[in-house]
């Protein structure tokens, strides 16, 4: 599918996950073209049942571990859409437990690793060259409030979040006198099927021990990180720069009991 070039697009990595497919319909509904990635064919097959506007979604195999994945699909992307890539959010992950006395589990870091970071690096820099020749872009990085508190039994994921805030603000200097802006999005616990499938493994309910922790009272959702996604995406201002943006309904806070005196 061809489009005028003053058409926006943006891309999206992990765009068949739970954040993923929200974003992908955020982005979809506010007029963007959007080239949605992942490297489950299967279930990225299945997004156009799950989004509106699908005449404006293009659908691409690419596995951002490596950058000639990455490569090629940017060129697939802009022989369909144009090369009017403005917007780059780097949402793919994984997340595995890392217990750190156990080397069984090195080759899950390894592999957290490459996709989490590595992959968020090597998008970057392939992507990052369109809105460089446009002067204008916005690049939003999925990192983890985990990436600056740590988290017990994942210490990879965790690493590979923190390198992702390091790495935003970083990015956001190199690219900033070019009119691109780089920010990070910090998530704490979020309902999603990774947290699902981890609370099965451990028989633990996340949502219900949040309750006593969380001043909202409740787990994040998909479509609270794709909200702040499209404030980061379409936000007016060009002086939001280099920031981590925590998104965990006030985790890291605390709640305290009060009283009310009479």
């Amino acid at each position: 599918m061809q489009m005028p070039e003053q058409q926006q697009i943006a891309v999206v990595t992990g765009a068949a996950g739970d954040f993923g497919r929200e974003i992908v319909q955020r982005l979809l509904a506010e007029g963007f073209y959007v080239a949605a990635t992942d490297i489950v064919e299967e279930k990225l097959k299945e997004l156009p049942k799950y989004v509106d506007f699908s005449e404006k979604l293009g659908l691409f195999y690419m596995d951002v571990s490596s950058p000639e994945s990455i490569q090629k699909t940017a060129e697939q992307i802009a022989t369909v859409f144009g090369d009017s890539i403005v917007i780059l959010v780097n949402n793919a992950g994984v997340f595995e437990r890392t217990p750190i006395l156990l080397k069984e589990h090195f080759d899950t870091v390894k592999k957290i690793m490459d996709i989490n970071l590595l992959g968020c690096y090597y998008s970057t820099s392939i992507f990052s060259k369109f809105m460089i020749a446009k002067r204008y872009g916005r690049i939003i990085n999925i990192a983890s409030l985990a990436g600056t508190w740590g988290a017990a039994f994942g210490s990879a994921y965790a690493a590979s979040k923190a390198g992702m805030i390091a790495a935003s603000k970083s990015w956001a200097r190199e690219l900033g006198s070019f009119g691109v802006r780089v920010n990070a999005i910090a998530p704490g616990v979020c309902k999603t099927q990774m947290l699902e499938h981890s609370e099965k493994q451990n028989s633990f309910s996340a949502e219900q021990f949040l309750l006593n922790l969380v001043p909202v009272g409740r787990c994040g959702t998909a479509e609270d990180v794709a909200e702040l996604v499209m404030f980061l995406a379409t936000c007016k201002t060009d002086y939001l720069n280099g920031e981590v943006i925590t998104l965990d309904g006030g985790l890291n806070i605390g709640t305290i009991e009060t009283t009310q005196l009479s």
